[in-house]
């Protein structure tokens, strides 16, 4: 009996291998290479979290791809999975790439490894990595093996003891496999014979045994700490040894971890080929199937195609529930199909309420254009909203599709849904419904007017994050999506710490014509959060550690000097990110009382985010919301550091690190000699961000021109202006989409607001449109000394809304330029040193 079942297993696995491992099969796929460009793509895995480099070990049978880092100090995977030297860094199943593991340590961090060798012969591929002992502390080897057929990788850990003394050992590992804001489950808190962790969306699981010991785990959203614990305590005399063996394996999920293991144990095994199926009959592919055999919970698989999955469970009854687009269609007992022509019969799991019909979306431009879009459906009524994935995903994500040339095909539950088609500001938004009858192919045709005209300006958003961060798991590709979708149409690549580049994802989804992009990063080191600076154009160096990114300091002007130097002093952009102002320019120490600031740092700052942005709107001394103080206002700091002489322009991004409506909330529009994205340069964005040729929005959009008022040069925000007769003329236009409410324009000058320079909706009805250009009016204004214009528009009380999602939806509409300066006198700009009523910022400390 027990051989059946084995060899129904065997069965099991062959059916759920793809075809092309046949063929792997054929070759010698037992391997074991430090990494090269020559062999990089016979011996790297596929997957959101592979952090691989030349230098790296791998390993490689026809089941299994692993790569062990180079034991260096200096080895980091980003910038929170750091000193991986000699620890497992990406291991997945060769039947389905997908690398879901940070970094596996054995001892837990506890040893720098300084060698490292890799073997293979006929039977056994190995990677070894070692420490030696010294009078403290055992000498340490740590093998990394796979054998052929071997469907897990082996790690032998071995400790010498080269001290006088006896040792006792702790025997511990811990892993990083971050899962807050994923699908992911791991094995609960507790003592077991079997550790495992299982992301559902992205389809990878890991399970991690130990024989003769059992596994005492404890795990957070992050990390996993697992205790080994035998029989008898590990102690060594002097010049003994002592091994623990340990064996971790990936699989598509973790049905197929767990069957897996049972097999390898010779448990009696029951195979289940399980197929779900809508009213109608059809296969529903990305249904997720959560498995219990005998009431003991098997994990989940997710279907993908028109094939029955094959589980093995170690006993009946067996139970499913079948969840499509986050909603439960199925709960109950399962009753195994006769065995068929290859053993193992085909079990239909019929939904019998879920009666899907597609709805076809075609997106384009006035121009019948197909453009990148975002389309979101809410279930209407009783009609469920899709929940697709995690906010990490790319195409479908929650209840959003982004579409990157417009045209994408969905599966839905029967209903009527409210929908919503956009594509950034300068666009009308589409907000409809659709009915989506059983079995048909509805069509869902928008065509989004580009309304808002910015000729000579481009949007821009300087600051975004994807998973190769390591503060977040949002897929890269999904990042450039959400910003495509968005309509911006230049972004560098800013990772954390690392160099990087989004010139693939553009390449594989047809984007270049929509958006252009450079490599470029975050240097992010301490204190928190003002050590950090985004930098754009960098040399991206492929493979090797960070990208070929400069090290953090402790000190932000070490730092920020490290940064303007790199690339030999090649010239580039530096922004300085989210600063607590006060801290950073009057308050080094930070003890709330005024001093020289970060002065060094001062001349390499280009640009400064100054975010919140509506805070332009009321301009206090703290950021209160919902009457909760967060801290000095920027943007109220910055118009005081304006005035005390200071030149540093403002920009406003998302620092957006998940996709889920996670670009496209802040912006700014740069200004450019061509409005076609194929066409931009990047070098021209960094002079025109130098310059202050910006403006920032949270979607409005605002230009002023200014010019002398018996004529002259005209210029344009960051510029100067010479008008000695003390008056100048200022265009002012205001635009945005049929989404955006704005009720207010207003100038300040040298930060403060003039009654004759405001306008309110309610006060000048007249200065006011109801169209898409909502203001645009020449103003007069008579300057008494030198002055810095900025241009503002907003809404004092409406709010964004849906269109951005709940969080960017609950701001004021805002955006303002960038100062204009103007000299009275013709001896050049001279800032007044007013502080606007209030003392000049120090740290802010929340008492």
């Amino acid at each position: 009996m027990l051989q059946k079942h084995v060899l129904a297993f065997a069965l099991l696995l062959l059916l759920t291998l793809p075809r092309q491992l046949s063929a792997f099969a054929q070759e010698s796929d037992l391997r074991a290479e430090q990494l090269t460009e020559s062999n990089w793509d016979q011996l790297v895995p596929a997957g959101k979290e592979v952090d691989a480099i030349y230098g790296d070990f791998a390993l490689r049978n026809q089941h299994i791809r692993a790569v062990i880092a180079q034991p260096l100090a200096t080895r980091n995977a980003n910038m929170t999975v750091r000193t991986i030297g000699g620890a497992l860094i990406d291991l997945t199943a060769r039947s389905f790439e997908s690398d879901q593991l940070s970094a596996y340590y054995p001892s837990r961090r506890t040893v720098t490894f300084t060698d490292a060798k890799a073997e293979v012969s006929d039977q056994e591929a190995r990677v070894t990595v070692s420490a030696a002992g010294s009078d403290t502390k055992p000498a340490i080897t740590v093998v990394y093996s796979l054998t052929p057929d071997s469907r897990s990788i082996r790690v032998t850990s071995t400790w010498t003891n080269s001290t006088t003394s006896d040792l006792t050992l702790t025997l511990e590992d811990d892993l990083r496999a971050d899962g807050g804001n994923e699908e992911m489950v791991k094995v609960p808190n507790g003592t077991h014979d079997l550790y495992w962790f299982h992301d559902v969306y992205w389809q990878q699981a890991y399970g991690i045994r130990a024989d003769g010991y059992q596994l005492r785990c404890n795990s957070n959203s992050r990390e996993s700490v697992i205790v080994f614990e035998g029989a008898e305590a590990a102690v060594l005399k002097p010049g003994q040894s002592f091994s623990l063996t340990r064996t971790i394996q990936p699989g598509r999920d973790l049905p197929e971890v767990l069957g897996q293991d049972d097999a390898e144990r010779g448990v009696d095994l029951v195979p289940a080929a399980l197929q779900v199926v809508d009213a109608f009959g059809q296969p529903v592919s990305g249904a997720r199937v959560v498995v219990k055999s005998a009431g003991q919970n098997r994990g989940t698989f997710v279907q993908s195609d028109d094939q029955a999955r094959v589980v093995a469970v170690p006993a009946t009854p067996i139970e499913a529930a079948v969840f499509v687009e986050g909603t439960q269609y199925f709960e109950g007992a399962v009753e195994l199909a006769p065995p068929g022509g290859d053993g193992v019969g085909t079990t239909q799991l019929p939904l019998k309420t879920y009666r899907p019909g597609t709805v076809a979306i075609r997106v384009t431009d006035g121009e019948q254009r197909a453009i990148p879009a975002k389309i979101e459906f809410r279930g209407n009524g009783e009609t469920p909203t899709p929940d697709w994935g995690p906010q990490s995903a790319d195409h479908l994500l929650k209840n959003l599709v982004y579409a990157p040339l417009g045209t994408w095909d969905v599966r839905l539950q029967q209903g009527t849904y409210d929908v919503i088609i956009s594509h950034g500001p300068e666009y009308d938004a589409v907000f409809t419904k659709v009915s989506v009858d059983p079995g048909r192919t509805t069509e869902l045709k928008a065509v989004l007017k580009r309304v808002v005209r910015t000729p000579g300006w481009v949007s821009a958003d300087f600051h975004s994050h994807s998973t190769p961060s390591g503060d977040n798991t949002g897929s890269q590709l999904g990042r450039v999506l959400n910003l495509a979708a968005e309509h911006i149409e230049f972004a560098p690549c800013t990772e954390h710490n690392r160099i990087s580049t989004y010139d693939p994802h553009l390449d594989s989804q047809g984007l270049r014509p929509f958006l252009a992009t450079v490599s470029g990063m975050e240097l992010t080191g301490s204190p928190l959060p003002l050590n950090h600076q985004n930098s754009f154009p960098l040399i991206h160096k492929p493979r090797t550690q960070d990208g070929g990114a400069p090290v953090t300091d402790g000190s932000p002007e070490t730092q920020v000097e490290r940064l303007a130097a790199w690339d030999n002093h090649s010239r580039k952009l530096i922004q300085q990110n989210h600063p607590d102002i006060g801290w950073l320019f009057y308050d080094k120490d930070g003890n709330e009382k005024p001093d020289e600031g970060y002065s060094r740092s001062f001349e390499h700052l280009d640009v400064m985010e100054i975010h919140p942005i509506d805070r332009i709107l009321d301009r206090g001394r703290l950021d209160v919301r919902d009457g909760k103080v967060f801290g000095n206002n920027r943007m109220t700091n910055w118009l005081q550091l304006l005035n005390q002489g200071f030149r540093i322009y403002g920009v406003v991004n998302t620092d957006a690190h998940y996709n889920f409506h996670g670009s496209g909330g802040l912006r700014i529009w740069v200004q450019s000699s061509t409005d076609d994205p194929a066409n931009i340069d990047p070098h021209e964005m960094m002079v025109a961000s130098e310059e202050g040729r910006i403006i920032m929005s949270n979607g409005p959009y605002i230009e002023a021109t200014v010019w002398e008022q018996d004529g002259g040069p005209k210029v344009v925000a960051g510029q100067d202006l010479e008008a000695k007769s003390h008056k100048v003329k200022a265009h002012v236009r205001v635009q945005s989409p049929n989404w955006i409410p704005l009720d207010t324009v207003f100038v300040l000058v040298n930060g403060r607001p003039v009654s004759e320079l405001t306008f309110t909706r309610e006060q000048s009805p007249d200065a006011f449109g109801s169209g898409t250009v909502r203001f645009d009016r020449t103003l007069e204004i008579e300057l008494k000394e030198d002055s810095h214009l900025i241009f503002v528009t907003g809404h004092r009380s409406e709010q964004l809304g849906p269109v951005l999602g709940a969080s960017w939806g609950s701001q004021n509409p805002a955006a303002l330029t960038n100062p204009i300066f103007v000299d009275v006198d013709g001896n050049g700009f001279t800032a007044n040193k007013d502080t606007l009523d209030f003392p000049l910022p120090v740290k802010y400390v929340d008492k």
